[in-house]
């Protein structure tokens, strides 16, 4: 269980001033959780750990659970294209979460879907791209990076001063959300996305989210009072606030509210696991480091995205079964997957099938655009994309540049992270 629907709703309602530390500590997510040695291992190596399964199994069903892993390309692309057989199962958190209204995330196909799909397409227009994100990315990273070459020692903390501080701003800066300190904010969105996504429940983290709900949604709220004075223009904000006639302030919190939620959670994680590989393979690096030097975005975000291929955000998305499903039922060899069961699409896997992927363990960002499922299959595929792509590219682009970029204090290259899969630290140094 996650948390009560009156504590969560109590909390996404609260327009009051930050909670005190011993309600969201963000202390609480440097915690280790204890898990053990093999199964960072499994966080760390996934690809490897997946080929094995993949080559024995088509779809492993664990024994007396309800799970069903799917592992081949075919079979992962086409759960994720049936969203109305597998639908994502966490549409009551998300309720809880924004005071009993939905987002998109959570949301079936149908007319609610499009209603809310299309406000969040007007107050997010493609063409705020290169001047509303990737510029203030570029701007900021740079400034970040700059700072850390003046210093004697040329140290930065790349997820914690970088990779999480430009998204953070972003909401700030373009968003129109208030954000007094980029660190804090990002850790509230960390400890809600580990809450709503996750398949299985954790006190500590259910915990955490709850305090998280209550300083995000104050935040917001804020933003939307303030946004009605006549601040905030030209920003989403803005636009959901004065152009969309009927909608309210719940609908405005909660569209807000989960833009944030699959912005800087999402975006932190590929960016922590992008660099993680780019520092564990130095002609990964090289490649790409080549690209930033030549000032070739597309090429730049092509060998970002080949890095996130051989380690995705996670292994890949949940999904339920409620009616049951048979996976290839017009071929060979049908699969069935009862009635009531969880499934598991390991993107990660489908990425590296060789049944379809050319080549898979070879890294090529000249590849085919449909290799790739970094930004989700079907329904669900991400809202924000194009967002996500400019202020990722943007905010390598810098630290890439600088010779000599190397993990430092740390031989084997190994993030710090929340909850095991969320980056939080990782000091890089470089010679000039």
């Amino acid at each position: 269980m996650g948390p009560t629907k009156s504590a969560v709703g109590a909390a996404a309602d609260s327009t009051h001033a930050p909670v005190d530390k011993k309600q969201f500590d963000p202390e609480a997510l440097e915690a280790s959780t204890g898990k053990g040695w093999l199964f960072e291992l499994l966080l760390s190596y996934p690809r490897r750990v997946i080929c094995v399964l993949r080559s024995c199994f088509r779809v492993l069903h664990v024994p007396f659970c309800k799970w069903y892993i799917v592992l081949r390309y075919d079979d992962v692309r086409e759960v994720l294209t049936h969203d109305r057989e597998f639908p994502v199962a966490w549409s009551r958190k998300m309720r809880g979460l924004t005071n009993g209204k939905n987002f998109v995330l959570g949301m079936k196909r149908g007319a609610k879907y499009e209603k809310s799909y299309t406000q969040l397409a007007t107050a997010f227009p493609l063409e705020d791209v290169a001047a509303r994100v990737a510029k203030p990315a570029a701007e900021l990273a740079s400034k970040i990076v700059e700072s850390t070459a003046a210093k004697a020692d040329r140290e930065l903390d790349a997820v914690e001063e970088l990779i999480t501080t430009v998204p953070a701003r972003l909401c700030e800066s373009y968003f129109g959300i208030e954000v007094k300190d980029p660190v804090l904010f990002a850790k509230w969105t960390l400890a809600i996305s580990a809450y709503t996504f996750g398949p299985t429940p954790d006190k500590r983290i259910e915990r955490l989210a709850e305090a998280a709900v209550g300083e995000l949604s104050g935040a917001i709220r804020r933003s939307i009072a303030a946004a009605k004075a006549g601040s905030a223009r030209g920003t989403p904000l803005h636009r959901l606030v004065t152009a969309q006639p009927g909608i309210d302030d719940d609908t405005i919190h909660a569209q807000l509210f989960g833009m944030v939620l699959g912005f800087i959670p999402t975006n932190v994680l590929a960016g922590g696991n992008m660099l993680e590989t780019l520092l564990r393979r130095p002609d990964f690096l090289e490649r790409t480091r080549t690209a930033a030097l030549a000032d070739d975005d597309e090429l730049l975000w092509r060998c970002l995205r080949e890095a996130l291929r051989f380690r995705h955000i996670n292994p890949g998305p949940w999904r339920a079964c409620p009616n049951g499903y048979t996976l290839g039922a017009d071929g060979p060899s049908p699969y069935r997957i009862a009635p009531g069961k969880n499934v598991l699409a390991i993107i990660q896997s489908a990425m590296f099938d060789s049944r379809r992927i050319e080549r898979p363990n070879v890294f090529d960002p000249y590849r085919r655009d449909e290799d790739y499922m970094v930004f989700g299959v079907g329904q669900h595929w991400c809202l924000g994309a194009y967002i996500a792509k400019a202020q990722i590219t943007q905010t390598f682009k810098p630290l890439l540049k600088r010779e000599g970029l190397r993990a430092v204090r740390n031989r084997s290259v190994r993030t710090k992270r929340f909850n095991d899969l969320f980056p939080l630290h990782l000091i890089v140094g470089f010679d000039k």
